[in-house]
């Protein structure tokens, strides 16, 4: 015994730390995201305090600054998040694709609601849109140029992996399974679209700084930014109430 207590109320101290753990910040990331519903609804900044939280929503156009050109597809838009994705063996021995390399942001652009233009000056922390799956390429086939010059040009993304070129005794088993296939998403918001952007007000009072770009409601949105951390908050909460009945017994 240590300190009194039992290995089994040892185990179920060291459980209840690790809920806690994962417990905060699970729930600290399901925080920030509610700032969709935390928001104040505004259509233009008017009056609108510097440092308030708000919600604006109406048609994306472009501002001051150049459009963005997203890497994998080439189209222009004002907000982006592209995501690039491998086959693997998950740990259950099942294959699902794995995110290696993904990014996400804006350039300055505006949203025109029915009473103004109201700029996005800073570029968006998180973007939850529409996603669009440009391409899927096997381990064996060549990817388009456009991809293969994105990816010799991005240190981020490796051009190949034990997944891709696996040892000659299990390639079969890996192909007949397409693990390395390789998946290139991009989720974009373009000139024209309908989208809805949370963030706060700068301290001039004549934009926002972006939490979130959207192009659902804020429910969608909210489960869309945070399903993984709600799953962590009911784990941790799990984790936890084990942890202190071990300890209680």
């Amino acid at each position: 015994m240590v300190f009194g207590l039992s290995g089994s109320q040892l185990f179920g101290v060291g459980l209840a730390v690790v809920g806690t753990i994962v417990l905060a910040f699970s729930a600290r990331y399901v925080w920030r995201a509610t700032s969709i519903y935390r928001a104040e609804v505004v259509s233009m900044l008017g009056e609108t305090t510097p440092g308030a939280l708000v919600r604006v929503s109406g048609t994306a156009q472009q501002g001051d600054a150049d459009l963005l050109s997203a890497p994998v597809s080439g189209n222009d838009c004002l907000a982006l998040r592209y995501a690039v994705e491998e086959r693997r063996l998950s740990p259950f021995l099942l294959p699902w694709f794995v995110t290696i390399h993904e990014l996400a942001g804006s350039d300055a652009f505006r949203v025109r609601t029915a009473e103004a233009d109201v700029d996005i000056v800073e570029p968006a922390r998180t973007v939850t849109l529409e996603r669009e799956i440009v391409a899927t390429v096997p381990p064996s086939d060549e990817p388009p140029e456009r991809i293969a010059r994105f990816e010799r040009t991005t240190d981020a993304v490796p051009v190949t992996t034990y997944w891709r070129s696996p040892p000659s005794l299990v390639r079969p088993l890996t192909r007949r399974l397409s693990l390395g296939t390789r998946r290139y998403s991009e989720q974009r918001a373009m000139p024209g679209d309908e989208v809805t952007v949370v963030g706060r007000v700068t301290e001039t009072g004549d934009g926002i700084d972006p939490l979130v770009v959207s192009d659902r409601p804020p429910s969608q949105t909210l489960v869309r930014m945070a399903k993984t951390s709600l799953v962590g908050v009911c784990l941790g909460v799990f984790v936890v109430a084990l942890g202190l009945v071990l300890v209680l017994l």
